[in-house]
């Protein structure tokens, strides 16, 4: 039986493969856009390589700048802190105790401004004395023994009572606090021992007037005063033998010019034939107040709570004056209540008020002093 069979039967019967569809052109189609597909993947990743690339440098170059700020603006609370002013001419200068193969840890400087201008000024200082490592004045470093100078007198000044009027300083040297990581630098002059803080001068005390001068002008009469006192400390601080109480002397062999310390001192503050050399002020955080070291043109100077005589204008009662040797002092009035090398003291009551100091075994200074 042969019926004719539809179109769409015969198409059916020659299946899908009749004519080739995966020609040659098709398929270098194909790999073309592989290629091109390959090639765009590649342009992607070295993108986010770029971008990842320049994220790293960014934080890189954030961080420097912010190591470099912090370096620039130096101790803790940066120049803006709290009683900090940044020393824009300081230098980094190795420490002493470091090794040749170590690196130097960079130090701030900064010139102290105190936080406030009453109370004392320990309260008001940006760094605490007990920080302080090392004390220049100058390219002088201050013995560590020595240093309690000037710290002692930084807690003890009340900044009200030792205010100055005056604005400049005359003569400036630099008195630098080195403390573990920060030096703080206080400028000072030696011709009226005065600080400058912030703008404001203060009275610095007597003893520091004394060790200043014996750095700045070591050959001004304060400076060969420290110098022997100074001496004697050393002996008293590894003297033995102490003080012996078992006697003591009557005060009137105890006077230069048959006056005792009280009635120098009023003779001192009345008289007007001599006129004193004023070698500065000072101030005394016991009575809180400021003092005037004077120098009399007929030998005699004046400190705080001390009457020194410099030579032999005036005598004691048996004879004693400056110059003389300690077989004379021996002989004329006798065995001292303390006996150092370069200082022999005398009990006047309780308390030791005569002292005599020595160079190169004769009589240097004559002093009679005013315990509190």
């Amino acid at each position: 039986m042969n019926e004719k069979q539809p179109e769409w039967y015969r198409e059916l019967r020659r299946g899908p493969h009749d004519q080739q569809t995966f020609t040659r052109e098709k398929k270098e189609a194909i790999v073309r856009q592989a290629d091109a597909l390959d090639r765009g993947e590649k342009r992607r990743r070295r993108g986010r390589f770029r971008l990842s690339w320049a994220a790293v440098s960014f934080v890189v170059l954030a961080v420097i700048v912010a190591v470099a700020f912090r370096e620039d603006v130096g101790a803790p609370g940066g120049s803006g802190g709290k009683g900090l002013a940044p020393d824009s001419s300081s230098t980094v200068t190795p420490s002493p105790d470091a090794s040749p193969s170590s690196t130097p840890i960079p130090k701030g400087q900064f010139f102290v401004i105190p936080s406030r201008q009453d109370g004392y000024l320990k309260d008001a200082l940006p760094f605490s004395t007990e920080e302080v490592k090392k004390i220049w004045v100058k390219e002088t470093l201050i013995p560590q023994d020595r240093m309690y100078v000037i710290l002692q007198n930084l807690n003890g000044l009340e900044m009200t009572k030792a205010a100055s009027a005056e604005k400049t300083l005359s003569e400036e040297s630099l008195i630098r606090f080195e403390t573990a990581d920060s030096v703080y630098r206080i400028p000072y002059d030696v011709n009226t021992n005065e600080y400058l803080l912030g703008g404001r001068r203060y009275y610095a005390d007597d003893q520091v007037m004394l060790l200043m001068h014996g750095i700045l002008q070591p050959d001004s009469k304060l400076a060969q005063l420290d110098r022997i006192f100074e001496q004697a400390r050393l002996e008293m601080e590894s003297h033995e033998g102490g003080i012996d109480d078992s006697f003591s002397y009557k005060g009137e062999r105890l006077t230069v010019a048959n006056k005792s310390y009280n009635e120098w001192e009023q003779l001192l503050l009345l008289r007007s034939s001599v006129q004193p050399t004023q070698l500065g002020h000072y101030y005394e955080d016991a009575v809180q107040a400021v003092g005037t070291v004077a120098e009399y043109s007929d030998g005699v100077m004046q400190l705080n709570r001390s009457i020194v005589f410099l030579d032999s204008n005036h005598a004691t009662q048996d004879g004693l004056a400056v110059g003389m040797s300690k077989e004379e002092v021996m002989q004329k009035l006798g065995k001292p209540n303390l006996q150092l090398d370069s200082k022999w003291s005398y009990k006047i009551g309780d308390y030791l008020k005569f002292h005599l100091y020595f160079d190169h075994n004769k009589i240097r200074y004559i002093e009679l002093s005013q315990p509190l």
